[in-house]
């Protein structure tokens, strides 16, 4: 197997920066060729992760590995455990959310802070 590419963005948590996290996802995705759609969704995982980092900076890790890529994010706020577990029944919850948009969501504990870990299969089309 091979060893994982993979990049770390730092930057302050502000919502306006949060577009270079997606534009560097994106990166990453048109050098897998990803599908439109494989990358939007990841994209939109990405952005509703971003709204829930309590830290100052956010660290945003991505690595690609044979077939997926995966986005580690945190230190998240200390409800998105909670709102993970939640079962909302028909409400449109975090799980849900990111259920819909990945293949596997869990929460990682790294230096005592829970990081959302997103992986999706690649989903490439041949060119």
């Amino acid at each position: 197997m091979t060893p994982p590419d993979e990049i770390t963005l730092t930057i302050p948590r502000d919502r306006a920066l949060y577009p270079v996290a997606s534009l560097v996802l994106g990166g990453v995705g048109i050098r897998l060729n990803l599908t439109i759609e494989h990358l939007e969704d990841l994209q939109l995982a990405l952005e509703t992760a971003l709204d829930r980092v309590r830290s100052n900076p956010v660290t945003v890790t991505l690595r690609v590995t044979d077939g997926e890529i995966e986005a580690l994010v945190g230190p998240m706020t200390d409800g998105v455990r909670a709102e993970l577990a939640a079962d909302d029944g028909e409400a449109v919850g975090l799980r849900r959310i990111l259920d819909a948009l990945v293949d596997d969501v869990e929460l990682e504990t790294i230096d005592g802070g829970d990081w959302l870990k997103m992986t999706k299969a690649a989903g490439r089309t041949e060119a």
